[in-house]
């Protein structure tokens, strides 16, 4: 308090008068600041993961529905020519746009996909693996349209 008093001496009744409203209002717009506003904007970040989560839930759980209901939908056995060619066939009838396939070794070939909804993209590996072929590697993007991805796989026979 010793500080309070030698601050307001020697100072006019209307400076005093100011000085103790500026004080009032001071400290609790600072508490105001420090404390509560951060929290409340965590809340609300808090709120909006939580929704984008709970939406992004749901949209599994209907992919896994559409997955299911689809299952079977290109028969392996229709799948006949060269790898190459069962790749390009079982796309098509997905209507999926394989940008390049490109032949490795051991029989193996990489495909990409730049762009395809995700329920197309599994359904695709499924009939692949349907007409016999090895699933070695995929590797699925998140595209910016939700529900769309991007798709890079190895497949091929064992080895």
């Amino acid at each position: 308090m010793k500080w309070l008093n030698q601050l307001l001496e020697g100072r006019s009744e209307q400076e005093r008068f100011t000085l103790i409203v500026g004080a009032a209002v001071a400290v609790p717009l600072i508490i105001w600041l420090m404390l509560w506003q951060p929290l409340l904007s965590a809340r609300d970040s808090a709120e909006k993961r939580l929704e984008q989560r709970r939406s992004s839930y749901v949209w599994m759980q209907q992919a896994a529905q559409q997955l299911q209901s689809a299952r079977g939908s290109v028969p392996g056995s229709a799948l006949s020519g060269s790898p190459q060619q069962q790749i390009t066939r079982a796309a098509s009838a997905l209507a999926i746009n394989v940008n390049r396939i490109e032949p490795q070794s051991a029989g193996r070939y990489s495909l990409w996909v730049a762009s395809t909804d995700y329920t197309s993209a599994v359904q695709l590996i499924e009939a692949l693996s349907a007409a016999g072929m090895t699933l070695h590697s995929a590797n699925m993007s998140l595209l910016d349209v939700p529900g769309s991805v991007s798709l890079r796989a190895s497949v091929g026979s064992e080895g």
